[in-house]
């Protein structure tokens, strides 16, 4: 795998980098430093129209055989154009701001990541929209090629925080209108108490023709289960509460947690989904350049 960087910011430092804007130009440039060959499509430039010559303009952009023509000089004007839509869709239930021995929660590993994607998409010109979820939609950005989208982008999240239930049909179903061309859609979420939910927004957003891009977080809690003695869990999202000897049932979560990302997978390949693993104990620019490499291997 081609990685030009040899060293990625431990998750445990990047906890102290409070601003959000940096982290996130960090894992971006990071990645492209790491992973030369963009696994999207990029920006291209369509011809507009003719206007006349005025003093200035540069030579290269006269229309000579027009010139030959008329007698008089044009210069071809052109409009720039993205070959790609991205559409990136944040989980912000209670559950992605779980506290983790990584020092970097579900919810920072996401923010940042999904604003690393974002300057990945609008440095090559493509269009990103956003939106937030939870038990309903809560942010939402309309598609743009523009860079300031990236600053708005930071400011929502700068501003908000992971609370409530999770539910995605209802932010899909709202948000379908505005996506009138095919997107790249991203989810990134941890996929808690979604299962069902989720095959139904693949469905749709599948059935709508959009190309879809699954980010699976989790924090190394909740893949080693790592607890030994007596402890009390809560569900952040309920907040019921389960307080027990840990060890007695670490065998038993294993089990659940193997079968429950195996189906996972198989939803996420039975409609074609690329899908991603992330550990937050994991520095986020070494997964994205694992996917970054990973995804270009398909194109």
């Amino acid at each position: 795998m081609p990685l030009n960087r040899n060293k990625f910011l431990d998750p445990k430092l990047f906890a102290q980098v409070k601003s959000l804007y940096l982290a996130a130009r960090y894992v971006a440039e990071g990645a492209i430093g790491g992973y030369h060959k963009s696994p999207y499509v990029g920006y291209n430039a369509e011809f507009s129209h003719h206007r006349e010559y005025q003093p200035g303009d540069e030579l290269r952009h006269i229309d000579w055989k027009r010139y030959g023509k008329s007698g008089k000089y044009y210069v071809k004007q052109y409009e720039e154009s993205s070959s790609l839509n991205g559409f990136l869709m944040l989980d912000q239930s209670a559950s992605m701001g779980a506290k983790s021995t990584s020092n970097l929660s579900k919810e920072r590993y996401s923010q940042v990541l999904c604003c690393a994607i974002a300057y990945l998409l609008l440095n090559q010109r493509d269009g990103v929209g956003f939106l937030s979820f939870a038990e309903k939609m809560r942010n939402f950005l309309p598609i743009s090629s523009r860079m300031t989208q990236f600053g708005q982008l930071v400011n929502f999240l700068e501003s908000s925080e992971s609370f409530g239930r999770t539910s995605l049909i209802d932010s899909i179903k709202a948000t379908l209108p505005n996506l009138k061309k095919k997107c790249l859609v991203v989810i990134i979420s941890d996929f808690l108490d979604l299962e069902d939910e989720l095959i139904e927004a693949i469905r749709i957003l599948r059935f709508h023709k959009h190309e879809l891009v699954a980010f699976h977080v989790l924090s190394p809690e909740e893949l080693k289960f790592p607890f030994e003695d007596f402890s009390t869990f809560v569900d952040l999202e309920t907040g019921s509460t389960l307080s027990l000897e840990a060890r007695t049932i670490k065998n038993n979560y294993e089990k659940s947690l193997e079968v429950y990302l195996k189906e996972i997978r198989s939803v996420m390949h039975k409609y074609s989904v690329d899908y991603q693993l992330f550990d937050t104990s994991i520095p986020i620019e070494k997964a994205l350049v694992h996917f970054l490499y990973k995804r270009s291997r398909y194109l």
